[in-house]
């Protein structure tokens, strides 16, 4: 009963925090391209999302670029964050408490803390396996940072990702985000979201990961080119 609680409380701050993210299209124009019948379903089980990194409102601007019939099918997409702020977010350390409850509140697994988890380890994400093995939606960064620079444009990914997909079965869908240069009084935000997938069984762990990298590196190419015309 508790775990049922707890999951409706999720449901619905989410649902909250994708109304309340709408005041974000006043800095962001905001699109999305999926294949035909992606999150077409009643209820989406099973997934990890796993995108590329440009913005600390990823989370929401990606949700926001689906729209509201898609973005219900998933939730409650229970998403891998940091608790360690650092460089342009280190003013953040100031409201970790606050940062934690809504944290809580949103269904957000944390990463243990920075300092104490150098490297991967499968206890980093312990909480996503648990996720889908309950049915839910996941949505990791396997760049593990947000990513700034233009070239190359994504960064190396974690092989996380890839023990987590393996480990659960569930399928991966690779996410690419293209962020346009910092236009007043809007900038241009595209997501393109691909097929769902699992790796290549023959591949090594790393290997397969370098391998998910190279795909969503396509997706962005596609929206690069799209842009420039």
């Amino acid at each position: 009963m508790e775990e049922k609680s707890y999951r409706f409380i999720i449901v619905l701050s989410q649902h909250f925090w994708w109304v309340v993210a709408q005041v974000l299209r006043l800095r962001y124009k905001i699109r999305g391209r999926h294949p035909a019948g992606l999150f077409e379903h009643n209820r989406e089980h099973c997934l990890i999302l796993a995108s590329s990194h440009k913005s600390v409102f990823d989370p929401w601007l990606i949700m926001m670029a689906l729209g509201y019939r898609q973005f219900r099918t998933l939730v409650p997409v229970r998403t891998l964050a940091t608790q360690t702020f650092e460089g342009s977010l280190s003013w953040l350390n100031w409201f970790k408490p606050l940062v934690k409850l809504v944290y809580r509140l949103a269904g957000v697994i944390e990463l243990p803390p920075k300092d104490k988890s150098n490297g991967f380890h499968p206890e980093k994400i312990r909480g996503l396996l648990v996720a889908l093995n309950h049915g839910d939606v996941v949505a990791i960064f396997p760049e593990g940072e947000i990513w700034r620079r233009h070239d190359p444009p994504i960064g190396e990914f974690a092989s996380g990702v890839i023990y987590l997909q393996r480990k659960s079965g569930a399928p991966i869908v690779p996410i690419a985000i293209w962020l346009g240069g910092r236009g007043w009084p809007r900038r241009k935000y595209v997501v393109q979201f691909g097929e769902p997938i699992q790796t290549p069984e023959h591949l090594e762990i790393d290997s397969a990961a370098v391998w998910l990298r190279e795909l969503v590196l396509e997706l962005y190419f596609q929206i690069d080119k799209g842009e420039e015309r």
